[in-house]
């Protein structure tokens, strides 16, 4: 079976598009995973230590929410600005002639990231303030009576 020009490049632009929402799934998945790591070391560290209301294990505890809730906002960036790029390379794509001098296989955001938010204002959105938020508060709670019970 011969392809003609056309078939190849559609199936060019089709591969460019498929990778780039690989990305996005890729970028979704880790936010997901952090999420679920998040989750599994407090818990584990807590069924560790549950006899022991330690000072430090709290500070650790807090520490790693606040670096997950961090790394999890970071990748929710990413995954905006390659949404960003997919939909800027459909608009090119669906017009004649930016198609022609449209970069196959350009991966780069950065032109995108003046236009996205900053990790710190991602970390406030609903998504992220609403999980991260109530676990720190929880050890902070638990920090402020240990240090209380220690003294």
């Amino acid at each position: 079976m011969i392809m003609t020009e056309d078939k190849k490049y559609e199936r060019i632009y089709g591969d460019y598009f498929n990778s780039i929402q690989n990305i996005i799934t890729r970028m979704a998945q880790n936010s997901f995973y952090i999420k679920a790591w998040t989750v599994t070391l407090i818990a584990g560290i807590l069924v560790l230590t549950f006899s022991i209301l330690n000072i430090i294990i709290f500070v650790t505890l807090l520490g790693i929410s606040v670096f997950f809730w961090v790394l999890d906002s970071y990748y929710l960036k990413l995954e905006r600005l390659f949404r960003q790029l997919y939909k800027n390379k459909v608009q090119e794509y669906n017009d004649e002639e930016k198609r022609i001098k449209m970069e196959l296989f350009d991966l780069s955001v950065k032109k995108f990231e003046a236009s996205e938010r900053k990790v710190i204002r991602i970390m406030i959105s609903k998504s992220e303030f609403l999980f991260y938020v109530p676990i720190i508060l929880i050890f902070a709670i638990l920090l402020i009576y240990s240090l209380f019970v220690a003294l």
